[in-house]
């Protein structure tokens, strides 16, 4: 569903009233539920894209699943159904299996490294080449710190108990769980409780204290999983339909890539202060927080390596992608390696 029928009408129809630019408004749908950081970024890009913009640009912000089913965003924005989608790369590895090295990558960068990949180390560009085919333009619009390592009805012990596990986890993760022996589901977030209750699922990633805690995943899971190897580091992507960017005007795209800059500070920002409350929440539930036995992350590890390796021979965006970031990686852990403070606190 567009808000408006023809490009034309919506891109360069403009008109001028007491000096003002006639607003454009977009229609934007999230693929997530309205929790936590998830929710209230894309809010915050909508609202921050009016207010820097000065009214000219309105991105009308849609629940998940109003438009369109979550699963179904990259292909309603690239179709023109809906202007624009918020989401993550993660879900799209069915479509374009180098898709979920722009979610998160298993074991590897933290946050700041992540952005620092994408914005000025080359992860940008390529991303935005492996979305052409579907007609949709990506742009990092938010970034969430490190995510915990997933809820379980039962202990992780050792390797074999990941056996038959029914786990909710998508992008690469899912086919490292795979490898271990588990049965992976990309089922959306908002189905994720019920699921979990009626024991559909025998366990869910979705993401960290702050975020969890408000799903009441604390209410009927006893397990609580550190740390969270599948996603280090990770973000939101806003979807533009490609013929809806390539009609706006070099200030309106300078607008939103600006405000998706800010809106990566400031979700990280928050993200980082809300969790020490949120953790002592779930342990008040009376969940069991726990690491993983170094036997089991050492697994992950290895089946991760496996994982990388095989989609990397498979698929030419997959390696090209991959050898981008472990290039940037190289350089970039040279100088960080240069500058880490081993010495023990004096006392």
């Amino acid at each position: 569903m567009k808000l408006k029928s023809t490009l034309a009408a919506s891109l360069t129809a403009l008109t001028v009233a007491g000096g003002a630019a006639q607003a454009e408004e977009f229609a934007l749908q999230s693929a997530f539920p309205d929790l936590g950081v998830l929710g209230t970024s894309v809010n915050r890009f909508a609202d921050r894209t009016r207010d820097v913009s000065g009214g000219e640009l309105d991105f009308r912000v849609y629940e998940a699943g109003k438009l369109a089913p979550p699963l179904e965003v990259l292909d309603s924005v690239g179709l023109g159904a809906i202007d624009a989608g918020w989401s993550y790369a993660g879900y799209w590895a069915g479509k374009a299996p180098a898709a979920p090295l722009f979610g998160s990558i298993p074991f590897g960068p933290d946050p700041m490294k992540f952005a620092a990949w994408l914005y000025a180390g080359g992860g940008l560009e390529i991303w935005r080449e492996l979305y052409e085919p579907f007609n949709v333009v990506p742009t990092p619009c938010g970034l969430l710190v490190s995510e915990a390592g997933g809820w379980f009805n039962e202990p992780i012990e050792t390797v074999e108990d990941f056996q038959g596990l029914n786990f909710r986890i998508g992008g690469l993760g899912g086919k490292v769980m795979e490898k271990l022996g588990a049965v992976p589901s990309s089922l959306p977030a908002g189905e994720v409780y019920v699921a979990l209750e009626t024991g559909k699922l025998d366990g869910t990633e979705l993401g960290y204290p702050a975020l969890d805690v408000t799903t009441g995943y604390q209410d009927i899971v006893e397990n609580y999983y550190f740390p969270g190897w599948h996603q280090p580091g990770g973000g939101m992507e806003l979807l533009i339909n490609k013929d809806v960017w390539d009609g706006m005007t070099d200030g309106q795209r300078a607008t939103i890539e600006t405000v998706c800059q800010s809106n990566t500070a400031w979700s990280l920002s928050v993200g980082a202060i809300q969790q020490e409350e949120a953790l002592q929440k779930i342990k008040d539930a009376g969940v069991n927080i726990r690491r993983f036995p170094d036997e089991v992350l050492a697994a992950l590890r290895t089946a991760t390596e496996e994982v990388i390796a095989e989609e990397s021979e498979n698929d030419e965006m997959f390696r090209r992608a991959i050898e981008s970031y472990q290039s940037f990686s190289a350089t970039y852990d040279s100088y960080v390696d240069l500058n880490r403070i081993d010495a023990p606190a004096s006392e």
